[in-house]
């Protein structure tokens, strides 16, 4: 019961952001784009009513490139044929490739598990990982499972896939059962982690070599390991991302955090912040609502009175929320007013893009800017943040700041989502499908679109890129947090 209120706090807290936000843009001449229900019409005819909406209102369809006429002659005919033949599976999986064609984090469609079950039920009882090389190596191995037997051990390169190279297989893989990914080193990671799915009883030839030997061949047939190989890869291995399972509704979502922000002293003399998520939220099911600007602000407080070296910002993971509770954390950071974005949304009575002041400021009709406005407490140390390509929306924005300050960087294997919209619009659609899609952009202060991905390029990388070699890879299988070590080393030695 518990559990289950926590789940309602948090998405009552969501909706009633988003509510709040629609409500108080809808004056002034500007509304912005609401979701619409379409679950009672034909497949054809909600996939038509889709179309038209998501293309209409979807925030970078310049800055993507993307070609809504040939997606639509893509995937109307397909619809079509499902819905003549009330094949539901072939409608739901058309759906999916629909929505994983725009490259965006922000643009979502709820899972059916047990239809992707059919498809990535099964494991063979390994987990891999890409190398900074180029190599796929195995980084864990299930000592119980049949691929152990043939003789592969944790560290083996993968050299043949079923007669082919792994390299060309993985070039093919289908990432549609997962998030979309916005750049092309997350759609890569995700190709890395279905690869070793497929469905129960697919059988597989394989050719791999452990360290310092010959090619050994085997072959193997996937079973039901209860999505184990997903789950001893990166992040997941070492970061939990319960707060984002319990957001998107998955069922029994594990390490859900009790609190917003985690704090803690390291090594003696360097603070730790964990910041899950930009928005307040009663994760403990107390029926209070914890400030988490004030948890930030409380932390920051304590450690001025300790007096710690340097300053860990863990945003891996980090689910967004707020931008304008974003630039009230970067306050503590600057000693400068300093533009954090323009905001520009769809306004759906004038059918254009216009840029908007935040709603939790006050009105500027001169300079409409979101705006870091330096704010006690202070803290003048070295920070470094810590980021994954979970990290996304306005979870990027704090990286953006961390790394824009002089002693700031940003640490990790690889850079941020690179989705930065501002969400709220977004479709029902039959059999309990619901898509969702960003209305509006972030700009810079040439008001040109920021950290949102193009051509496969986006986010913010890391300032301090640590490689990913066999050494970090098979740490990590064993829940080793690599990043925050390098993150204490780094703060230690300056």
């Amino acid at each position: 019961m518990k559990k289950f209120m926590v789940v309602m706090i948090v998405i009552c807290t969501l909706y009633l952001l988003t509510v709040n936000l629609l409500a108080d843009e809808q004056q002034d001449n500007f509304q912005a784009p609401e979701s619409e229900d379409f679950s009672s019409l034909t497949w054809s005819e909600a996939f038509d009513k889709l179309h038209a909406k998501f293309s209409r209102e979807y925030g970078f369809t310049d800055w993507k490139k993307i070609d809504w006429s040939v997606l639509y002659n893509q995937f109307k005919p397909r619809i079509n044929q499902a819905w003549e033949s009330n094949d539901f599976e072939a409608y739901y999986l058309t759906l999916r490739e629909y929505v994983h064609s725009i490259p965006d984090g922000h643009v979502h469609m709820n899972s059916l598990s047990e239809i992707d079950n059919r498809y990535i039920g099964g494991g063979f009882g390994f987990s891999i990982v890409k190398l900074t090389n180029g190599k796929i190596v195995v980084m864990w191995i299930d000592e119980s499972s049949e691929a152990y037997a043939q003789g592969m051990r944790a560290g083996a390169e993968l050299v043949e896939w079923n007669g082919r190279p792994v390299q060309a297989v993985l070039n093919e893989v289908s990432t549609i059962f997962s998030n979309n990914s916005a750049t092309d080193e997350d759609c890569i990671n995700q190709k890395v982690r279905y690869l070793t799915r497929a469905p129960i009883g697919t059988k597989l030839s394989l050719s791999f070599k452990n360290l310092d030997e010959e090619i050994i061949k085997a072959t193997l047939v996937a079973y039901d390991d209860q999505g184990e190989s997903l789950k001893k890869t990166y992040p997941a291995t070492t970061v939990s991302d319960g707060l984002r399972e319990l957001i998107l509704g998955v069922e029994n979502p594990q390490n859900l955090p009790e609190s917003m922000i985690e704090k803690k002293i390291l090594n003696g003399d360097i603070g730790y912040l964990k910041i899950w998520g930009l928005f307040d939220a009663d994760l403990m099911g107390t029926g209070e609502i914890p400030s988490t600007l004030g948890l930030f602000k409380t932390a920051i407080e304590e450690f001025n009175q300790k007096q710690v070296k340097g300053l860990i910002v863990d945003i891996r993971n980090n689910v967004g929320g707020l931008d304008s509770m974003v630039a009230d954390m970067l306050a503590s950071f600057y000693t400068e007013k300093t533009l954090y974005e323009y905001q520009s949304c769809y306004n759906v009575l004038s059918g254009s893009w216009e840029i908007r002041p935040d709603e939790t400021r006050e009105v500027n009709p001169a300079d409409p800017g979101l705006y870091i406005e330096p704010d006690e407490p202070f803290f003048g140390g070295p920070i470094v943040a810590i980021i994954n390509s979970k990290c996304i929306s306005s979870g990027e924005g704090l990286a953006m700041g961390i790394r824009n300050l002089p002693d700031g960087e940003t640490l990790g294997f690889y850079g941020t989502n690179g989705s930065f919209g501002l969400v709220g619009s977004g479709a029902q659609m039959p059999g309990g499908i619901e898509i969702r899609w960003p209305f509006g952009q972030s700009l810079d202060k040439n008001r040109q679109v920021q950290i949102d991905s193009r051509d496969g390029i986006g986010g913010v990388a890391p300032s301090i890129r640590i490689p990913m070699t066999l050494e970090n890879a098979l740490r990590i299988a064993q829940g080793e947090d690599v990043e925050l070590e390098q993150a204490i080393e780094f703060i230690k030695n300056l």
